[in-house]
């Protein structure tokens, strides 16, 4: 997108767009139709940049001329120029190479016995993470037995998917029981042994926070079953042309 040609730019207010366009200095018109660009047609009106968003289902003219007037305002033009000066200053993929990096599980990435090279292989018999070389070394060298070796998992993912399609508000279900038995089973259970516990100098304090652990897991599982619905909804959706087109 080549926006240097003109004073001010109006979109639909997307990511992408909107970088574009404030990497160019340009003033920033956003009429919005769903998603994160209600969010950043805000975020531009209040940096000065742009006016409010205009919702792109009830766009008027005048609404739009007045928009048009706000971003000819040298105030407006100054922000968005301001703007670009500090994206431009950014370099934005070594920041993302600094923060992939940062955010690596080192401790689980390395070998127990030799950091060359990334650990693949756990030992329980000797509670080490190896790499391969490292553990066809010691297999060779009848140290373990190729059976005693496991698969080593860097990272435990919460969400993988299956390849099969899953019931809708299956996923919504099981996590509202859980979120049930966290908030009020076993808060209420850890309440009881708080107030039995003679040890306890702050009882009140820590049935607080037994308290708001117990909602903060209820509200973690409700959360991870509404993302559970959506993904059976779109497990639906993508196999639904089954039914009526048969060369799918």
């Amino acid at each position: 997108m080549f926006f240097f040609s003109v004073s001010a730019v109006c979109h639909h207010g997307g990511a992408g767009t909107t970088a574009a366009g404030l990497r160019a200095g340009k003033p920033t018109i956003i009429v919005p139709f769903f998603g994160d660009q209600f969010f950043w047609g805000t975020v531009i009106a209040k940096s000065g940049a742009g006016p409010q968003p205009i919702a792109g289902k009830s766009i008027t003219a005048e609404q739009l001329i007045e928009a048009f007037h706000f971003v000819h305002k040298p105030t407006t033009r100054a922000a968005a120029e301001c703007l670009r000066d500090s994206i431009l200053q950014e370099d934005g993929c070594t920041a993302a190479v600094r923060a992939f990096h940062a955010n690596l599980p080192l401790s689980r990435m390395y070998s127990d016995l030799e950091p060359t090279f990334a650990a693949c292989y756990r030992s329980d018999k000797y509670g080490i993470q190896i790499s391969r070389p490292i553990a066809q070394v010691l297999v060779s060298a009848d140290v373990l037995k190729e059976a005693e070796l496991r698969p080593h998992v860097t990272r435990e993912w919460q969400f993988k998917y299956d390849n099969h399609t899953h019931i809708v508000m299956h996923g919504l279900f099981e996590q509202s029981q859980k979120a049930f038995s966290k908030m009020f089973i076993n808060t209420a259970a850890e309440l009881k042994r708080v107030a039995n516990d003679e040890n306890s100098s702050n009882k009140a304090l820590e049935g607080a926070g037994t308290v708001a652990k117990g909602i903060g897991l209820g509200m973690g599982h409700l959360t991870i079953g509404c993302c559970s619905l959506y993904g059976e909804l779109t497990d639906v959706l993508y196999r639904l042309p089954d039914l009526y087109d048969p060369y799918t």
